[in-house]
């Protein structure tokens, strides 16, 4: 394929995707989050399946309001069945499903824009309110316990900071015992490090700050900042946080509600494309592993 054909192929695409709703955009979107974060147990998990590779492949069938009160109705019968370890994007899903099946069902597609901005907005906003009135979270100790608790954050804490791989293991027995028939009788097997304690409180205030602004950037009017730049603040919160967050199911829903409701030009949908396709980097490369090993941090 020449240069030419290949920027052909490009402006066409850009093409397409400036003329499609955001509203379509984003409803395959999430068909596509199912698709690549399937849920349920084993009888609803093939249906879920089947029904979201429909919606994304076969042409306008994202629009079929049987499909979208099926995936409603499974979506919410999951977060039941569930209840109540249910994750909390697991709510927001079958939110969202239900937002999207009304659209369909009443033909007011242009509805789901606004549902999908409130819907962000008061995830963020409540989220943020969460965190800034729980003191355990905001003097740290979140982090710092999930930081060392937490297999699956090893890697970003031997790159990030001066803790090794033992110390690490050593730390989540200390604070994994048992400690019902009285206090530790020895102290944590090593001191804090500075550099811990810095990133724990850089991903404090950042959630805590972050969180917030998203939040009011999606239930401001459009037309007053921090509105006017809610696109960027989320795609940059997806960027960033899900390089870290184990959840990119998480990020793949907020990105394809944030399609639904963009009103923007075709590059703020790339951004938004780009964003989607960075999650399944993070989700499928262990990145901080790779920086490990090629660093030679132990």
């Amino acid at each position: 394929m020449s240069i030419e054909d290949s920027a052909d192929r490009l402006r066409s695409w850009l093409a397409e995707l400036s003329s499609a709703t955001g509203a379509e955009l984003g409803a395959r979107l999430t068909c596509l989050t199912l698709l690549l974060s399937p849920i349920g147990d084993w009888y609803i998990r093939p249906v879920v399946l089947c029904l979201s590779a429909a919606g994304l492949f076969f042409r306008e069938f994202w629009r079929s309001r049987w499909l979208w009160l099926a995936l409603a109705v499974l979506t919410n019968l999951r977060a039941l069945l569930d209840w109540p370890l249910a994750d909390n994007h697991a709510y927001l899903l079958g939110y969202w499903c239900i937002a999207v099946a009304g659209a369909t069902w009443c033909d007011d597609l242009p509805s789901l824009s606004r549902n999908a901005r409130l819907l962000i907005g008061l995830t963020f906003a409540l989220a943020a309110w969460q965190k800034w009135t729980t003191a355990n979270y905001t003097n740290d100790i979140f982090f710092l316990t999930t930081f060392l608790l937490d297999p699956r954050f090893e890697d970003f804490i031997v790159l990030f900071t001066s803790l090794d791989y033992d110390q690490i293991d050593g730390a989540r027995q200390y604070l994994e015992g048992d400690y019902r028939l009285g206090p530790p009788s020895e102290a944590l097997p090593f001191e804090l490090p500075l550099s811990l304690v810095l990133l724990a409180r850089a991903s404090t205030l950042w959630n805590l700050f972050d969180q917030a602004l998203v939040g009011a950037a999606f239930l401001l009017p459009p037309a007053r900042w921090p509105g006017r730049v809610r696109d960027a603040l989320l795609i940059l919160f997806c960027f960033v946080t899900y390089a870290v967050a184990p959840v990119a199911s998480f990020g793949w829903l907020l990105l394809a509600m944030g399609m639904a409701q963009s009103k923007g030009s075709s590059s703020v949908r790339v951004w938004y494309l780009t964003a989607f396709a960075a999650l399944v980097f993070y989700n499928e490369v262990p990145w901080a592993g790779i920086l490990v090993d090629l660093l030679g941090a132990e």
